[in-house]
């Protein structure tokens, strides 16, 4: 993607982990790219699935701290 950028100097990392909880058998996980803004659920459990959280209209949700870069 263009004009998306990663200081690999600061070793900063493009996703922030926000929050974990094991249901049933499985972990599920939040986690932000700091890019985009856009948040995602993880699931680890006979693999990892990700996908992305959406708002009330169906549009990815965007993390207010993140989303205006």
């Amino acid at each position: 993607m263009a004009g998306i950028k990663i200081d690999k100097e600061k070793n900063e990392e493009r996703f922030e982990f926000i929050s974990e909880q094991y249901y049933w058998g499985t972990n599920f996980s939040v986690l932000v790219d700091k890019v985009t803004g856009v948040t995602y659920m993880a699931t680890m459990r006979e693999g990892t699935r990700i996908t992305p959280l959406i708002d009330k209209d169906g549009k990815p949700y965007i993390d207010p701290r993140f989303g205006s870069r």
